[in-house]
C-alpha cells in the first residue's frame, strides 16, 4: 500500500487530529483536492432514523479544508473512475451492508488500486469498520443477513468506531476474541502510511 489511510470514527474533528492530518496534507492543498464522496453504507441504516449526524459531518469536512465544489458524492455500484479523485471519504453507516455493496460491486479492488496510486482513504465509522479483518465487532443491525463477517484486511485487526460510547461492547469482545482490538473515538482516528 503506497496510499495513506486516516481510520475514524465520526471525521477529523479533533484538534490535534486535524494538526496530524494538515502533516500529509494542508488545510490549503485541501481546497483543491477532487474528493469521492462515498455515502452507500448510509443506505442500510432504518430510513426512519436520524440522519442529522450527515449534515453536521459534512459540515465538518468543509471546516477541515475540502471544498464543496470539489465534493462528488457517489454511490457503490455506479460508474466511476476512482483515480480522477484525490481522496475518497467513505461515510459512515451501515458496516455490514457497506461491506456487501463493496463485494457485490468489487470496489475493494478500487479501494486497492486508490491507494496503490499512493493517495488517501478516509474512512468514517463505517468506512473505518470495513478496513479491518471482520466486520463482526458492528453494532449495526445485521439487516441483509450476513454470515460472512470478512472485511478488506487493509488494517491488521478489529475496528470498533464510537469506542468512547461503547466500553462495555469492547469489554465483551475482548472477552471472545484473541484478535487485535483498534478503538477510534469519536473526533479522533489513526493514520497508516
Amino acid at each position: 500500500m503506497n496510499g495513506i489511510i486516516v481510520a475514524t470514527s465520526c471525521g477529523i474533528r479533533d484538534e490535534d487530529f486535524c494538526q496530524e492530518f494538515y502533516k500529509i496534507v494542508s488545510k490549503d492543498e485541501l481546497a483543491n483536492k477532487k474528493i469521492l464522496y462515498i455515502t452507500t453504507a448510509v443506505d442500510g441504516e432504518d430510513p426512519n432514523d436520524d440522519r442529522s449526524w450527515m449534515d453536521h459531518e459534512f459540515a465538518t469536512m468543509l471546516e477541515l479544508g475540502f471544498s464543496q465544489e470539489n465534493i462528488a458524492e457517489y454511490k457503490i455500484g455506479d460508474a466511476i473512475n476512482v483515480l480522477d479523485f484525490d481522496i475518497i471519504y467513505m461515510m459512515g453507516g451501515n458496516s455490514f451492508y457497506l461491506m456487501d455493496m463493496i463485494r457485490k460491486y468489487h470496489f475493494d479492488e478500487e479501494i486497492r488500486k486508490f491507494l496503490a496510486a499512493g493517495k488517501i482513504y478516509i474512512g468514517s465509522s463505517a468506512g473505518s469498520q470495513v478496513l479491518g479483518t471482520s466486520v463482526k465487532v458492528s453494532a449495526d443491525e445485521n439487516r441483509i443477513g450476513m454470515t460472512d463477517f470478512t472485511a478488506l484486511g487493509l488494517i491488521d485487526g478489529l475496528i470498533i468506531p464510537h469506542a468512547n460510547r461503547k466500553e462495555e461492547f469492547i469489554r465483551e469482545w475482548r472477552e471472545k476474541t484473541d484478535e487485535t482490538i483498534i478503538e477510534l473515538f469519536d473526533g479522533g482516528g489513526i493514520i497508516y502510511k
